[in-house]
């Protein structure tokens, strides 16, 4: 025998339950930023031109994303934009000019940055230069690098196995 509800309860309306949206927001941004960052950590931070073959080395760190200098083959890019051909360097001279202007304004402008948002200004360059490069073209590009405030070189190779 079942037992009669109370008089309060016969004429109590059922709720409908509801979800709060706001912890539902917030646990959910929380995953899309953790994701976020998860992912942007592992990502490629230098991207190889189409011609050119990086060196193997047996040792290797993960690259930082620094400034790029790229020597293909036939060109010499600057944060993957052709900046001059190969063919335009002065046999005479160890400077690269071109390359040197264009550094020495990349400089100045992470100077200024440094001054007005507080971003440090590391001075290094990350140098990819192909397998079969004649040494003096990466001498000359060194040179060039140094002479334009970016004296920390890290120079790219491909990691073996």
């Amino acid at each position: 025998m079942a037992f009669q509800p109370s008089k309060s309860k016969r004429h109590m309306e059922k709720e409908e339950g509801q979800l709060n949206m706001n912890s539902m927001m917030d646990m959910m941004t929380i995953i899309l930023l953790f994701l976020l960052k998860s992912f942007s950590t592992e990502g490629a931070l230098v991207t190889q031109s189409a011609d050119l073959t990086l060196p193997e080395s047996v040792i290797g760190e993960k690259p930082k994303k620094e400034l790029q200098v790229s020597v293909t083959k036939n060109d010499i890019l600057v944060n993957n934009k052709p900046l001059m051909s190969l063919k335009d360097i002065d046999p005479e001279s160890v400077l690269i000019k071109p390359l040197f202007n264009n550094l020495t304004e990349i400089a100045q402008g992470e100077k200024q940055l440094e001054i007005d948002v507080g971003k440090e200004f590391t001075h290094t360059v990350i140098i990819q230069g192909d397998e079969d490069m004649h040494f003096d073209i990466l001498y000359k590009v060194m040179y060039t690098c140094s002479k334009s405030e970016y004296y920390k070189m890290r120079l790219l190779t491909v990691k073996k196995g």
